[in-house]
């Protein structure tokens, strides 16, 4: 079986993989968030010659999950260069889900300068560049330090080790950020596909940028996001891939031990921290404030994902808006749509959005958000997610019109339907480019009209009811062909319109 890193920025199973082993991970998730105990570091002797300077930290984790420990060293005066390696002591308790990983990073006497997680083993960073993940910018003397997360599935603990190399010199050129703007050329007034959920060489990801961008042509996009696994770094090389035509969102995949959650549309320079659970009291609340401060959109990824650290924790109150389907449709996404639905009924109000997850150019875009919008920029299609002017969609051949009127008014996804109690509401949605499909119009009463596409991929599904009494419409397209962990496969779904 072959595995690429996971959504924890360390190695592991891919989500089919993970919901395989199901009964194995409830049992692992929960014995690995047992608190540990914070590790420290001691440090070894420095030795300098011919401009280098070298150290070596050693430490210990104790068994279990959440759980964090540092390398602290000091920079002297002239320092150009910082390197890190790491090695760890080896364990498999399920291959490819629940192994041993140390997950490592960089802070600066100024603070965060990057993260890789469980995707590297050593870095660099000076004033000129740095490895993908981490902040390149001038090397200022002071305490510096090794971020460490060590996952220890071991009973008898792990054993690390960080090597440290400091390097002397002369000045070098410094690097000069080129972050993407934030509009790019649009239609006006129009639907925009984006999928705001994607991952590069700066995280846990394989593609370059441009690899990137020319997939998401190549899958009809007009706007992607960045969101690599704790870091800011992929925002500061956005400009120099990105065309006129395209928008690229900075954002961030925050990676904490208790569910992953992206913060879209952060300024470049703009790093939100992810050593907290909800046992720590307003910390949650602090970040998903700033976010929102600065424009930005709070989300909670693949929230249902039954693998230790990406179950969501931190409840559904303060977020704005769920990602229900992540990357090919699975049973967590089954999981997700329901617990959205549900929230729905009982008149909660909050976004759904999907997404691809995508750590390679091969999966982008499947599946993605359908943005109504003004413009193609990062106000006007931050907006449109915000309000729910949206549909969800598997491929850009998938297209659904989706609308609701009433009292001589029309309202669309994200919309509100001004109605009396049992006023009459037509509903009609009409769908291309899902032959072979079921197309379902929901309320808070649940499934009231049905209708299947054939091979031309063409159809519409008509519904009249009572107004505020069905509380919204929604509609789901779906495929009647079953996959690996679930009985049909999701091709469209829409935000709900609000009868109010």
């Amino acid at each position: 079986m072959r595995h690429r890193p996971s959504r924890h920025g360390s190695f592991a199973a891919e989500r089919r993989d993970i919901l395989k082993h199901g009964a194995a991970l409830l049992t692992g998730g929960l014995a690995s968030t047992i608190p540990a105990g914070v590790a420290h570091a001691g440090t070894g002797a420095a030795s300098g010659s011919h401009g280098i300077s070298t150290m070596t930290h050693r430490g210990h984790s104790p068994f279990g999950f959440d759980q964090w420990a540092s390398a602290d060293f000091e920079v002297p005066e002239g320092v150009q260069r910082v390197s890190v390696s790491t090695s760890f002591d080896p364990f498999v308790a399920v291959p490819g889900v629940m192994e041993n990983v140390l997950d490592i990073g960089l802070f600066d006497p100024t603070g965060f300068r990057g993260w890789s997680g469980g995707a590297r083993r050593d870095f660099t960073v000076s004033a000129a560049d740095a490895t993908p993940g981490y902040i390149p910018g001038d090397v200022q003397p002071g305490t510096w330090s090794v971020a460490l997360g060590p996952i220890v599935y071991n009973p008898k603990g792990m054993g690390w080790e960080v090597r440290i190399t400091l390097e002397f010199g002369e000045p070098a050129d410094r690097f000069v950020p080129r972050p993407a703007p934030d509009k790019a050329i649009g239609r006006g007034q129009a639907w925009y596909r984006g999928d705001m959920h994607l991952h590069t060489q700066h995280s846990d990801g394989t593609a370059t940028h441009s690899e990137l961008i020319k997939s998401a042509r190549d899958h009809r996009l007009d706007f992607i996001a960045s969101t690599e696994h704790n870091t800011r770094s992929s925002a500061l090389y956005w400009g120099a891939s990105a065309p006129s035509d395209l928008l690229v969102l900075n954002g961030e995949e925050v990676t904490t031990r208790h569910g992953h959650w992206l913060a879209l549309g952060l300024p470049p320079t703009e790093w939100v921290d992810w050593r907290y659970g909800p046992r720590d009291g307003s910390a949650f609340a602090q970040r998903r404030d700033r976010v929102r401060s600065l424009g930005g959109l709070v989300v909670a990824a693949h929230p249902m994902t039954p693998g230790p650290g990406s179950f969501w924790e931190f409840g559904f109150e303060n977020v704005d808006a769920l990602e229900v389907w992540s990357g090919p449709w699975t049973l967590d996404d089954v999981a997700a749509v329901a617990v959205w639905d549900g929230m729905l009924r009982t008149g909660r109000r909050i976004v759904a959005v999907g997404n691809s997850d995508a750590h390679n150019a091969g999966e982008v875009g499947t599946p993605h958000t359908v943005v109504r919008a003004t413009s193609l920029s990062k106000d006007t299609i931050l907006d449109g997610v915000r309000r729910g002017n949206s549909y969800l969609a598997e491929t850009a051949d998938v297209s659904l019109d989706f609308i609701a009127a009433a009292n001589g008014r029309q309202a669309g996804p994200g919309d509100q339907l001004p109605v009396s109690l049992f006023s009459s509401v037509e509903v009609s949605a009409r769908v291309s480019g899902a032959p072979g499909t079921t197309v379902t119009v929901h309320t808070a009463w649940g499934r009231m009209a049905t209708t299947t596409i054939g091979s031309t991929g063409t159809g519409e599904v008509h519904w009249k009811g009572w107004g505020k009494a069905s509380g919204f419409a929604r509609v789901e397209v779906r495929r009647q062909q079953p996959t690996s962990t679930t009985l049909d496969q999701m091709v469209a779904i829409s935000n709900p319109i609000w009868f109010i």
